[in-house]
């Protein structure tokens, strides 16, 4: 009986390191796909807000309305303990 118990431990060792493989592959395989070449990436030109001269305006912000949830309610006053 230990003969068949250590063929089927061999069997299930050898199919998840089929699996394991499998998955490796394929996960390299995407990362070599999204990964940019550094021949054909395009160069990032960050400008920063307002460095062109023009004034930048800082937003106001507005209220929203709660829209019936109460979330801006008054909460109770709590009750005195005695």
């Amino acid at each position: 009986m230990s003969a068949v118990r250590a063929t089927g431990m061999r069997k299930i060792v050898r199919q998840f390191a089929v699996a394991a493989a499998a998955c490796l592959s394929v996960a390299g395989g995407a990362a070599l796909v999204t990964a940019p070449e550094t021949a054909s990436a395009a160069s990032q030109h960050v400008v920063a807000e307002g460095t062109d001269g023009t004034a930048t305006v800082t937003p106001t912000p507005t209220p929203s309305p709660s829209n019936g949830n109460e979330w801006d309610r008054v909460s109770p006053a709590p009750i005195p303990a005695n």
